[in-house]
This record gives structure tokens, C-alpha cells and sequence, in this order.
């Protein structure tokens, strides 16, 4: 059955080669894509990252990772088909395929660091920031009047959190705070560090 198909794509195009790379490239990456999805779906961490640089844990989010790569090679090789199938040429089916190719890529990319960064939300615990040092990212109103937000270390990395203070004035951007506690599992309550109280006004 196979068999036969594989020989019948030697009448579907004038370049019967190239069209089955094409079928080879899509059919393999896309396997290989669907098994690394439902690996990612089931919590297991079977990827690598290879583009040197941080990407989250185990390399899930890299940019050139298992299944970004898989991804490219996916939308690569389904243009390539249907492009020779609709009478194309090479060159043309190729030049088709990279672009098609390089949005699969950019779109598997984004998803996996934005389905990645709500796991990570999930296993935060902001109890670890009580005492480190940031500085205010949006003005935070005095005496718990209003709500602004911090850069803060949290486990090691960076984070914008959301934070109260009980001090008199308002801090304003770029001020340096301290962590003196949590108000809730995802507000810190903060104080400045500034000594001059100019430096506690918004900007």
C-alpha cells in the first residue's frame, strides 16, 4: 500500500524528487513534532536547547529546541508538497517552504516560552523574595492606598511583581525597596530604601 502510494507521486509533479523529500521532511518532522507535544503535554521534559542562551528550565523554551526545529521541518515540508502539486517549481516551492517553515518556528517558539512561563507562575513562591532588594517598576501609592509593581529576584530570577507599602509617600519609579513581607501569595509588601525622601516621588 505504501508502496504504491510512494510510487504514484511520480505523476502528481514535473519534479517527482524533490516532491518526495518534501513528503519525507513533513511526514518525519511532523511525528516528531506531535510525539514532543504530547510529551509536553504530559509533563515530561525530553528537550534540549541549543541556541546558547537561557531559556527556561531544561531548555524547553529554547529557540532552537526539539520542538521548534520540528516545527520548521513540518511547515517546510507541507508547503514543499503542495506547492510542487500545484505546479511550481523548485526554487520556488523552497523559497515558500523556508518562509512557511520560519512562522512555524516563530509561532511553536512563543507558545512554548508562554506555556512554559505559566508553569514556572505556578510553582513560585514569592515568600523567597521576603527581604531581597529591587527597585519600584510602576509607582507604588503610600499606606496601602493603591497597588503598583517591583523588580524583584524570585528564585533566582528576575520578576515584576505587584506590590503595597505602609510608607507615608509614594515611591516612585526606579526607587530601591526592600521586601519586608507578603500581603497575599502574589502582592509583597515593601519598603523603601532611599535616604533622601525626594527620592519617594514619582517621576
Amino acid at each position: 500500500m505504501i508502496s504504491d502510494w510512494w510510487q504514484s507521486l511520480e505523476g502528481q509533479s514535473a519534479h517527482p524528487h524533490a516532491l518526495k523529500i518534501f513528503y519525507v521532511v513533513a511526514i518525519v518532522s511532523g511525528v516528531v513534532l506531535a510525539l514532543q507535544m504530547v510529551l509536553t503535554l504530559i509533563g515530561a521534559d525530553t528537550d534540549f536547547d541549543a541556541d546558547g542562551m537561557e531559556a527556561g528550565e531544561g531548555g524547553d523554551t529554547g529557540l532552537f529546541s526539539i520542538r521548534t526545529v520540528g516545527a520548521f521541518f513540518t511547515g517546510f515540508g507541507w508547503t514543499g508538497v503542495a506547492m510542487l502539486e500545484n505546479g511550481y517549481g523548485v526554487g520556488v516551492a523552497t523559497f515558500a517552504a523556508t518562509v512557511v517553515g520560519l512562522v512555524f518556528l516563530g509561532t511553536v517558539f512563543y507558545l512554548m516560552r508562554y506555556m512554559f512561563s505559566l508553569r514556572e507562575e505556578g510553582t513560585l513562591d514569592y515568600s523567597n523574595a521576603i527581604g531581597e532588594v529591587g527597585n519600584v517598576y510602576l509607582p507604588i501609592p503610600p499606606k496601602r492606598k493603591g497597588m503598583g509593581q517591583v523588580e524583584i529576584l524570585v528564585q533566582g530570577r528576575m520578576r515584576t511583581v505587584r506590590a503595597l507599602t505602609d510608607h507615608d509617600k509614594k515611591l516612585g519609579n526606579r526607587t530601591t525597596v526592600r521586601v519586608k513581607g507578603l500581603v497575599d501569595r502574589q502582592t509583597l509588601l515593601v519598603e523603601s530604601l532611599d535616604s533622601e525622601s525626594g527620592e519617594t516621588t514619582a517621576d
